[in-house]
């Protein structure tokens, strides 16, 4: 004790220092511990952002891996805990782009009044395409939808609107409005490229100022062949509501009239005296980045084959444009916040037990177009037919005392009645949608496997401030403002980590009650499960 009384502490208060460290260490919560401990490593600025394919990245997925390990959970990738994903990294070196409009040549410049990335299939290439409008570039004639009937695209570029009408049911709509989606359309009706125009109404979630910036610069692209598709269109591009107008009147079309008559009824399809014309040269780069899979095991022999997918999206942005002299771009919020949810789930499940087998995976390439996601939708490590639902863990915004949640994909299927019962564990409701135009049920993990018939949740808190009655709580707006995908996406923010641990309880005790509840089915006369899987079981919607 000489070292202690040198410095004015007596033997006694050092026993009191320390019954109040043990008395401070039981009163923790240790949800809320492992949660902020997860998400404070997986967003340092040593990670450099999580960039897909980057060292930073790697680091995460071995962490993830290693985590996984130590709670007991068996591996479930191709090479033990990881499903290494091949991809190209496309940038773009050059490019003289333009417009033929009637006998006017137009030059275009990238990232201004036009927006093309790099070409994901050839190094060199020079592509002269006649322009073709097919109003909002979708075929479902089940919806009493066919943009491309009575039409040829063959070998030419489509000019569509971003979107899909408002007539549609809010998911599928999101559904069809995924560029991915329309550049499938397209090429299955033979056209060579996608040139796409934004609606005012677009605008509002996706503006063409930030098109313009993000669409030239480097991307990726998972490397393998997909079975049954069609050859994939050769270039996607951007026109800048300016040359937009430009086109259309020149082919007798006031394009403000055009946008109001499409929400109402969808356009006709015809053929513009314009051609697109782009010469580009791109540099590609072959790299992998894993997937981080892991399983438990289901205890009931009966329901062996009844797969729950955890989806929770591992990378972020990167390195990128400094903000404020800081260019680390960490992802605190999104999604090392959610991988740290994922986690956590996964160690209390794996402690407890559930009758259906649950699979988690942290992806890689959710920035860059869900990649991993799709990747693992299309060569998964289970059959996919087996995964009987998926619910994906984007975000932790943990702000406020919520008491709404959010869980797009709820009214559609009997996950909802899991999801609404964990609600009403934490003290919350589900409410609905209140930005059903921006389409999230498309923008997440989740996104792949409805694609495939399975039924999904993508759930969050909902940001109304129980305390005020806004709409939003400040700490909510300003994260959307000032930090979303910024570099101030960092733990420093006013994060309560006593509201992560609550959403991580919800969270866990919604994969719970999925994987031990009835076996998940979409609900009777449902418009998504018409459309994504119309030969699946149904069961009837509980009354309100």
């Amino acid at each position: 004790m000489k070292d202690v009384v040198r410095w004015g502490v007596g033997a006694a208060s050092v026993a009191a220092l320390l019954i109040a460290a043990s008395v401070s260490a039981r009163d923790r919560d240790p949800v809320v511990d492992a949660v902020k401990a997860h998400t404070i490593f997986l967003a340092h600025d040593l990670l450099e952002g999580r960039d897909t394919g980057s060292k930073g990245y790697d680091i995460a997925a071995q962490y993830v891996a290693s985590a996984f390990l130590q709670y007991g959970l068996e591996p479930a990738g191709t090479d033990g805990y990881l499903q290494p994903v091949p991809l190209r990294r496309r940038t773009l070196v050059d490019n003289k782009l333009s417009l033929r409009i009637g006998k006017e040549e137009v030059a275009l410049v990238n990232g201004d009044t036009v927006a093309v990335d790099a070409s994901p299939h050839q190094a060199s290439e020079a592509l002269d395409l006649p322009l073709v409008f097919v109003g909002w570039g979708i075929t479902a004639p089940d919806l009493g939808l066919d943009d491309y009937r009575g039409i040829d695209v063959r070998g030419k570029a489509v000019v569509l609107i971003e979107g899909a009408p408002p007539s549609l049911p809010g998911a599928l709509r999101a559904h069809y409005s995924w560029v991915q989606q329309k550049e499938r359309m397209a090429a299955a009706a033979g056209a060579a490229a996608i040139v796409t125009i934004k609606s005012p109404a677009r605008e509002r979630f996706s503006p063409w100022s930030m098109t313009a910036q993000f669409r030239p610069l480097p991307a990726v692209h998972w490397n393998a062949a997909r079975a049954n598709q069609p050859p994939p269109v050769r270039a996607t591009v951007s026109l800048s509501p300016a040359m937009a107008s430009r086109l259309f009147q020149a082919n007798g079309i006031d394009l403000a009239r055009l946008y109001v008559d499409a929400e109402k009824k969808p356009p006709k399809a015809r053929a513009f005296d314009a051609a697109i014309r782009i010469a580009r040269t791109s540099a590609h780069e072959d790299i992998r980045s894993p997937n981080v899979a892991a399983l438990i095991p289901g205890s009931d022999p009966a329901l062996k084959d009844e797969y729950i997918l955890v989806l929770a999206h591992l990378d972020h942005v990167g390195v990128g444009k400094p903000v404020d002299g800081d260019a680390i771009y960490n992802g605190a919020i999104d999604n090392a916040g959610g991988v740290a949810v994922l986690l956590e789930a996964a160690r209390a499940l794996k402690a407890r037990g559930t009758k259906r087998p649950v699979l988690f995976v942290a992806t890689t390439g959710e920035e860059k177009g869900l990649i991993g996601a799709d990747y693992f939708s299309a060569f998964p490590t289970v059959p996919l037919e087996k995964i009987v639902a998926a619910v994906s863990v984007d975000g932790l915004m943990a702000w406020h005392d919520f008491e709404d949640i959010v869980s797009l994909g709820s009214d559609h299927s009997n996950l909802g009645e899991a999801s609404a019962a964990s609600a009403a564990a934490i003290g919350a409701k589900h409410v609905p949608d209140p930005i059903p135009d921006r389409g999230n049920l498309a923008l997440s993990d989740q996104y792949p496997f409805l694609r495939a018939g399975i039924p999904v949740l993508f759930p969050n808190p909902g940001p109304r401030d129980p305390a005020t009655g806004a709409a939003e709580h400040p700490a909510w707006s300003a994260y959307e403002e000032k930090s979303y995908h910024k570099p101030s996406d960092e733990t420093s923010l006013p994060i309560r980590w006593d509201v992560a641990g609550r959403w991580t309880r919800y969270i866990e005790g919604t994969i719970e009650r999925i994987a031990n509840g009835p076996r998940p089915a979409w609900y009777q006369g449902d418009a998504l499960a018409k459309g994504f899987a119309p030969r699946a079981a149904r069961v009837e919607r509980p009354a309100q």
